[in-house]
């Protein structure tokens, strides 16, 4: 109670009159009930009462108490995907809201409905692409119509929001609702009907159940198929699923001993060629043509063909269902001229046969072993998806321009105007620098990867600008503007604000090219700046800087002031000087001739090399942490992951936690070994 301090209030504002209006004895009915001692009476007040207080409570979750849950929804709500899956590909006549959903969906999403069979359960790719669909929807216009949801039956709780008429969150929660109340099979309920967080670990201990996995789907995950993973313990099949689930990333599985070189012998019948998807030797057939036979241990190269992934048809028995970066809907794969020479050495698509590698193995040495399991995995892409979604920023000028115009004087500060530019979402709202009200813009991308915004951004009004799931591709400046940044890459931005006490620059999970802040403060927390960093002062955590800090262009002078935590730098200072703390005792942490105030932990900073998988800005994988980069920046982040921009993606995390994981799955003395392989993130060819 002492959270909602009017809850009293509101309370009573809502108890039926006959039970407030105690100055009118013919509309007593307390007193009635005494008087008369009328059970019914009693029984009809009290449901009244009940019912006063549920609507209570629940109008208080209408009006945007903190307690009210996120709308949006992950694959972890998914209660069945499948169901889900075939009720927007088909929609029945008598579906109105799904008929409606589905004439929503983006291509791509059709187009992975089409290619599913609709008999399993649906690929990950496919369960992605309909959340991210649908958070669309929620976070857009009231979906409720009359005539579409005809015949749905609405909770009490949905119906009174629906009264209410919310704006801003409170509308997004409501679509939420209205969703469930459609789907309640196919979607865990967010009051609560499937358990919480917080709770995993009570049920973890309940099966015998090790978490591992850093995120809540994994560990949901790894809570639904515990059994069925015990049950087929140390199988190709579950060591596949398991890594999936906890890695949260696709996987292609080979079995090292398959991978050694061995002697044929006359004991071993070779499969027929059919098993392996290929067209059966003809007879009467050459040892020649028989050295091709694709069960065949052979190990000198044949040089006439060339060994590689093709794509085929479904039924082919040799075939494999993997989903490629480029690619959203899994394609089906075979190998074809297992005996050639490999196309793509050291990847999923080699299987030439090797001598043992007794090495210690890492993701690209010790990995030809007959007690090894190789998981190939492709490298994240980052912010920048080779399949992503472009706005021009010209679309949304008149839009940004009319909401500079907007005077927020009298706004309160939960008040908010949510407008739908389609794949950007555009807020207003009231804001505040230096305690004075401006105006403060949100721009935020609905796509499940950043929304290219291309053009250059020069805004000169005085306002406040904050910019989510957006890949700002030219140059952004600001004159008298501050920027929040969160989940953003932008190649060039450029705030020329003078303010030395609040953040001109605000990012979090950020990647930049270049940020030019001269007379300003910058704030950086999980951020990798690439190229340049100019800024007067400098509050950096668990980030990666790879240029010099300067203070300006054209200066040696590092930042006057600020503090540098769990960060990679280009340099680490010794200690100041106990007796004179502006004493130059480092020439290379200087500013304005004496030493510089901005402070550096020591202990948890690192100057060590970084290498990305991609250096250039906009490409896929650009900042994203290799496997051969430093160790201390792979897991120097104040709580053990990574330093930089994908931090919160958790990429590092997440290979550990496979490999920990599959400890527990693997047979006595096998051990899993991860390979990253760019060939993952495009298809294979089409056989010829």
């Amino acid at each position: 109670m002492s959270r909602f301090p009017d809850y009293g209030k509101r309370l009573r504002d809502w108890l039926p009159a006959v039970w407030r209006e105690r100055d009118n004895p013919e509309r007593d009915t307390l007193g009635r009930i005494r008087r008369e001692g009328d059970l019914t009476l009693l029984l009809e007040s009290c449901g009244e009462l009940l019912d006063a207080l549920q609507a209570a409570v629940l109008q208080h979750r209408a009006d945007g108490f903190p307690d009210r849950p996120v709308a949006t929804l992950s694959v972890a709500d998914l209660k069945d995907a499948g169901a889900l899956a075939n009720r927007l590909k088909a929609p029945a006549a008598e579906d109105r809201v799904s008929d409606s959903l589905s004439a929503r969906l983006t291509e791509a999403t059709r187009q992975a409905l089409a290619d599913w069979t609709g008999q399993d359960t649906p690929p990950p790719a496919l369960q992605e692409l309909l959340v991210a669909d649908l958070n669309v929807v929620i976070s857009g216009g009231l979906i409720w119509t009359e005539q579409t949801f005809a015949g749905v039956l609405l909770r009490l709780e949905t119906r009174i929001q629906l009264a209410a008429n919310p704006t801003g969150a409170g509308r997004a929660h409501l679509n939420r609702l209205l969703l469930e109340d459609v789907y309640p099979r196919e979607l865990w309920r967010i009051d609560g009907e499937h358990c919480q967080n917080w709770l995993l670990p009570y049920f973890a201990r309940l099966l015998d159940v090790r978490l591992v996995s850093p995120d809540e789907a994994g560990r949901r995950v790894e809570l639904r198929d515990a059994v069925s993973w015990r049950q087929r313990k140390g199988t190709r099949v579950s060591i596949e699923r398991i890594a999936e689930a906890v890695g949260q990333f696709e996987v292609e599985i080979q079995e090292g001993w398959k991978r050694v070189a061995i002697t044929p012998r006359v004991d071993r019948p070779l499969l027929p060629e059919s098993t392996y998807g290929e067209t059966p030797i003809p007879t009467p057939a050459t040892p020649d043509m028989r050295a091709t036979h694709p069960g065949l241990p052979a190990v000198t190269p044949d040089f006439r063909r060339c060994s590689r992934a093709v794509q085929c048809e479904p039924g082919n028995p040799g075939a494999h269902e993997t989903t490629f970066a480029a690619t959203p809907p899994p394609l089906t794969w075979r190998q074809v001229h297992r005996h050639g020479i490999p196309c793509q050495p050291d990847s999923f698509q080699d299987v030439t046969r090797r001598t043992v590698d007794l090495r210690t193995p890492n993701w690209h040495r010790g990995l030809h072993h007959p007690r090894r399991v190789l998981l190939y995995a492709p490298p994240p892409d980052g912010f920048f998806a080779r399949v992503h979604a472009t706005v021009n920023w010209s679309s949304l000028t008149a839009e940004v321009d009319a909401a500079l115009a907007t005077d927020v004087t009298e706004w309160d500060a939960d008040r908010v105007q949510i407008r739908s530019l389609g794949l950007i979402e555009l807020t207003i709202r009231r804001g505040d620098w230096h305690g004075n009200p401006r105006v403060k813009i949100g721009l935020r991308g609905l796509t499940p990867t950043p929304v290219m915004l291309r053009g250059v951004i020069e805004i000169h009004q005085p306002a406040l600008f904050f910019f989510e799931n957006l890949w700002l591709e030219n140059r952004v400046e600001f004159s008298a503007a501050a920027v929040e940044l969160v989940g953003c890459a932008a190649r060039q931005l450029r705030v020329t604000l003078v303010e030395p006490d609040l953040p001109v620059i605000d990012a979090t999970g950020c990647l930049f090219k270049k940020i030019d802040a001269t007379g300003g403060l910058v704030r950086l927390e999980y951020a990798s700046v690439l190229e340049t960093l100019f800024a007067n002062r400098i509050a950096a955590s668990d980030s990666i800087l790879v240029p010099p800090l300067r203070r300006e262009s054209g200066s040696d002078d590092v930042p006057a002031a600020g503090c540098v935590r769990f960060s990679r730098l280009f340099h680490i200072p010794p200690p100041p000087e106990a007796n004179d703390p502006e004493l130059v005792n480092d020439p290379l942490w200087v500013s304005d001739g004496r030493r510089s105030a901005l402070r550096c932990h020591v202990a948890s900073c690192t100057t060590g090399p970084v290498l990305f998988w991609q250096g250039t800005f906009g490409e896929p994988g650009c900042g994203v942490l290799h496997p051969d980069c430093d160790a201390a920046i792979r897991a120097g982040a104040e709580d053990g992951g990574e330093l930089g921009a994908y931090h919160n993606h958790r990429h590092v995390l997440r290979e550990r936690a496979v490999l920990d994981k599959l400890k527990e799955f693997l047979p006595v003395g096998m051990e899993a070994v991860l390979v990253a392989d760019e060939t993952l993130s495009c298809p294979p060819p089409t056989a010829t």
